[in-house]
């Protein structure tokens, strides 16, 4: 399906990387059911409906830029036409298996659109990449493409002393405190409306777990960098996912002070204007 006002994209981005399709195949098998993805949900959709939906003009253009395998696309079509994109051809045959559409193969770092063509634009996890060459360039990108009022919503890695082999095994080149992530923002051209940590129930374990891994790797170089994604048993995901859901509701109203995720929702001024 055709994209609204998309431009071709530049030569050459076949050769950018991806995670490794059976990273993405994970994604996909654990998007559903896994507390960890069902509490970003319950977070960044309340985050949509509380402070985005009543700005947001009927049948507006949503656009979930690197899309994944779909989870998240595929909900943001109840508020409007949602469009995705990836630049990675393994995730986007996962998104078809959703029954999702409107996808395109793009390049974050340069999103292949016309000017103010989406009121929505949002990256669950992509930033962090090290494919994305230049995080603030992405978010300027993402102002050209946004209408007047239009909103960016992003969630992301937290804290560089969570690094882990976690991150390895994504290819994660960065994580954001509060105060950088602001400033890229701002430097971008935003105004931040909501800034705030996540998972901040979990941080502790979160905290202990990359410390003992940091030392294992000292001592053992030699082990590949593993996903923290795995199976749990349902009343474990039930359980997380219950608890973090009274912790979404906090998140949505206030700053939390620290959390191994951050999410960001941020507006193009009113009247800001795109120049080509």
């Amino acid at each position: 399906m055709e994209f609204p006002g998309r431009t071709p994209g530049p030569p050459g981005y076949d050769k950018i990387g991806s995670m490794e399709r059976d990273e993405y195949r994970r994604h996909f098998e654990l998007e559903e059911s896994h507390w960890w993805f069902r509490s970003r949900r319950a977070l960044v959709f309340r985050l949509i409906r509380a402070r985005v939906r009543a700005f947001l003009p009927p049948s507006p253009r949503i656009l979930d830029a690197g899309c994944g395998t779909g989870i998240n696309l595929a909900r943001l079509g109840d508020f409007g036409r949602a469009f995705g994109c990836d630049i990675a051809a393994e995730a986007l045959s996962f998104s078809r298996e959703r029954g999702l559409l409107r996808l395109a193969r793009a390049d974050a770092n340069r999103l292949p659109f016309l000017d103010e063509r989406f009121d929505l634009v949002t990256f669950f996890d992509v930033l962090y990449h090290r494919d994305i060459t230049d995080d603030t360039a992405t978010l300027r990108d993402t102002v050209r493409i946004l209408r007047p009022g239009g909103f960016c919503l992003i969630t992301d890695s937290a804290l560089e002393k969570l690094r882990g082999p976690h991150d390895e095994a994504h290819h994660g080149a960065r994580r954001y405190d509060k105060a950088g992530l602001r400033a890229k923002l701002e430097a971008a051209g935003f105004e931040v409306v909501h800034l705030t940590y996540f998972f901040m129930t979990t941080y502790p374990a979160v905290s202990l777990r990359r410390r003992l891994e940091r030392r294992q790797a000292a001592r053992r170089p030699q082990l590949a960098a593993q996903s923290d994604l795995s199976f749990n048993p349902r009343w474990l995901d039930a359980a997380m996912s219950g608890i973090l859901k009274l912790e979404a509701g906090l998140a949505a109203r206030r700053t939390l002070p620290v959390g191994s995720s951050i999410v960001a929702l941020a507006r193009k001024s009113a009247g800001r204007v795109s120049l080509s």
